[in-house]
């Protein structure tokens, strides 16, 4: 409780008194991927890597109409520093196909290159109605989770290996949320032993909900980071990337417009909470920025800038930390790589090793 009335405190603070931005030369020369960057705070980070240097800024997207705005957005909020170093790539974060071969190309892009100095997992996510994907998951699950840790485990390899020669180790974040401390997993542990947790939110009879939904798969997302993190260390414990999960806060984006759908009360409700408490993505983005400038002995954390480090550890160890959150995560985790060695070839050699 008292870490969701921290929470609350601070997002009125950050609204209006933003994080601060690095020097501007911060990402000098790097080469940087956003995915989901035609809206919102994935947008707004391209803007922000631009201005501070990036010379390469892959963004993803579905539609072309939507790139080409991006394009122009870009253009417009850089003036004109963003001409010749964005690209848009395609991405269809429901489909493992789309996911696969996304990887492959940028990875063509920038072989021998050094490989992309920072990656933002950004795309996500929130129906709110039950939706299944092409690959027979809920579509929340699909995108939030599934398709986010497919695409770090698919880069995760090559971004060791390009940055063997290099003095500082690249950066991945990932968009999580304060929300994945939520979940009772008190009440998952009553039917995980005929179902795995992936499974059973994916029925549409166990649908508990938009909001609720957006926070489980989160905290499952956090759960598969918590694997990539070990997996990031080289033989000395050093890690060979950076790995972080990062929560913007509340920032006025087109996750809390869709909960508009839900009716006339939920939209007022919505709409009174986020001229309170919610930020523009310019300004939730600088959180995105934040967490791609880790020090290695930052490996691992889940940045944020609300509540005590002791209040988040408090509810931490419960869903996460604790006997019941680690016995969860590995739960949760042999569920995706059963997913992931039956339908993703590629997967396999990287688990392996």
């Amino acid at each position: 409780m008292a870490f969701a009335i921290q929470k609350l405190l601070a997002q009125v603070y950050m609204k209006w008194f933003h994080i601060p931005l690095p020097p501007p030369d911060s990402f000098k020369d790097q080469s940087v991927l956003v995915t989901g960057g035609t809206a919102g705070l994935g947008l707004a980070a391209a803007v922000h890597f631009v201005n501070l240097g990036a010379t390469d800024v892959i963004i993803t997207s579905r539609d072309s109409a939507r790139s080409q705005a991006a394009i122009a957005t870009i253009e417009r909020d850089t003036k004109g520093r963003s001409k010749g170093r964005v690209r848009v790539m395609d991405l269809d974060m429901s489909r493992y196909a789309s996911v696969v071969t996304f990887a492959e190309e940028a990875r063509k892009i920038r072989q021998g290159k050094g490989g992309i100095d920072t990656v933002v997992l950004n795309a996500g996510l929130s129906t709110i109605a039950p939706t299944l994907s092409e690959e027979g998951w809920d579509l929340n699950i699909q995108v939030n989770t599934l398709s986010t840790i497919l695409l770090a485990l698919l880069l995760l390899p090559w971004l060791r290996a390009e940055r063997a020669n290099r003095s500082a180790p690249a950066h991945l974040a990932v968009v999580g949320s304060g929300r994945h401390l939520e979940p009772n997993i008190q009440e998952w542990k009553k039917w995980t032993s005929e179902t795995g947790p992936l499974e059973h939110f994916s029925k549409p009879d166990n649908w508990p909900g938009a909001s609720t939904m957006y926070a489980t798969t989160k905290l499952m997302a956090q759960y598969a980071v918590n694997e990539l993190v070990k997996m990031a260390l080289g033989s000395s414990g050093r890690p060979k990337v950076v790995v972080n999960t990062m929560c913007p806060g509340f920032v006025a984006s087109d996750l809390s417009r869709d909960l508009k759908q839900l009716g006339i009360v939920v939209s007022l409700i919505v709409t009174i909470f986020t001229v309170i408490f919610g930020k523009s993505p310019s300004n939730g983005a600088r959180t995105y920025v934040a967490a791609c400038l880790t020090k290695e002995s930052e490996h691992g954390r889940f940045l944020k800038f609300y509540g005590s480090d002791a209040d988040y550890q408090e509810t931490a160890d419960t869903v996460i930390t604790g006997e019941d959150g680690r016995d969860m995560q590995a739960l949760v985790w042999s569920e995706m790589k059963t997913e992931f060695v039956a339908k993703v070839p590629e997967v396999r050699e990287i688990l392996k090793s």
